[in-house]
């Protein structure tokens, strides 16, 4: 039988390659297959995390290099804005190529990469997977699956997605501040929460998106939106564009015998944000790394914290019944809680203390609301 590996991961987005790049400093010995449908890597999304003391340094210990480092940032709504200085934490952005790109060299030594191979069939017998692709069929005892194909059982809370359009572009006139990302710049949409996010990387160039969080946006109109938003910058060029819809739900993936199913999937983007590469990479750098076999892959499974998941199903819960209120909870959050306590809290590595803050800071009825949802979905 040819074409016989000990491990297959299918797809080379960011939770595999994070993964494999951490796995096989540890792992000894082992026949490895990548399986990739694109022939070529093409991430035109952008990054981001935060980093400082008490989180993973994702930057060191994955060896990255981030294209822009802020430690100011900005949330406003109908005239009012918060600014928040957060030393001793920074806001980091990647480019999403080149990320990929230095992941995949990290991988290169010890993994069989094939590009073009877009997986179609799976079958499971006698304790071996046959994967059936594109161009031909492969044999292994553990797959690692970061496909997004998840099942809708596997939805443990609301259902909302996150869509945005942007355009990093380049100004003829200086027209943004480096030194501070605006987070969320709340547009009055009484359906759906509407913000825009910046990102300067300098006077004159910075990344622009408009985004949605909404059960069923519409991407016409968001991007009518977004081109009356790029107007208001003049003459520009534009370096490039990133679109996307991203789920954000609670999702917990069904255990299937010889897979481990990672990446949106799994649950591994933040519910509450949409932001994955934080999440990740904690997984990742925790993990007791060893040789992955039909025995022991059940291990390597993303267990989500079961406090922030039921934060998170709270705010679902709010921004899918209320979703005008959504910037007042944004604002009165960022405006309340401790910096330390709220950048801990978005990295998944928050402390009872941080939690503690977080639920104080934010408003009570509404949370309330969120929290009686809840209840009725456990019920049910």
């Amino acid at each position: 039988m040819k074409n016989i590996y000990d491990l297959i991961v299918i797809g080379a987005g960011l939770s595999s390659l994070m993964f494999l790049s951490q796995y096989i400093k540890k792992s000894t010995n082992q026949s490895i297959l990548l399986l990739e449908q694109k022939n070529s890597i093409k991430q035109d999304q952008t990054f981001c995390i935060w980093e400082g003391p008490g989180l993973h340094n994702i930057t060191d210990q994955f060896n990255l290099k981030p294209k822009k480092i802020w430690s100011k940032v900005a949330l406003n709504e109908a005239g009012t804005e918060i600014k928040r200085h957060i030393n001793p934490y920074k806001y980091v952005c990647f480019d999403g190529e080149e990320t990929l790109k230095k992941l995949t060299e990290a991988c290169a030594p010890k993994v069989t990469t094939i590009s073009n191979e877009k997986v179609g069939r799976i079958i499971h017998r006698n304790g071996t997977h046959e994967i059936t692709t594109t161009n031909g069929t492969y044999y292994t005892k553990c797959i690692i699956d970061s496909r997004s194909n998840f099942k809708p059982h596997e939805i443990k809370s609301s259902f909302i997605q996150q869509a945005f359009i942007g355009h990093e572009i380049e100004t003829d006139q200086a027209q943004f501040n480096p030194n501070e990302v605006t987070l969320m710049s709340f547009r009055h949409n009484k359906d759906e929460v509407e913000f825009n996010y910046l990102l300067p990387f300098s006077e004159k160039r910075a990344l622009v998106e408009t985004t949605v969080f909404s059960s069923l946006p519409n991407l016409k109109k968001i991007e009518s939106s977004h081109a009356k938003l790029l107007k208001k910058y003049g003459s520009y060029k534009t370096i490039r564009q990133e679109k996307a819809i991203i789920p954000m739900a609670v999702i917990d993936p069904d255990e299937e015998q010889g897979v481990l199913r990672i990446g949106t999937g799994a649950g591994m983007i933040r519910a509450s944000s949409g932001y994955s590469m934080r999440r990740i990479a904690n997984w990742v750098l925790t993990l007791q790394l060893q040789n992955i076999n039909e025995r022991n892959i059940s291990q390597f499974k993303y267990k989500p914290n079961f406090l922030l998941n039921w934060l998170d199903k709270i705010f679902l819960n709010v921004i899918y019944s209320h979703p005008e209120k959504g910037p007042y909870l944004f604002m009165t959050l960022f405006e309340r809680a401790s910096m330390p306590s709220l950048v801990r809290f978005l990295s998944d590595e928050a402390s009872r203390s941080d939690l503690t803050d977080i639920l104080l800071s934010m408003p009570k009825m509404l949370m309330l609301k969120g929290l009686f949802k809840v209840k009725d979905d456990d019920q049910n």
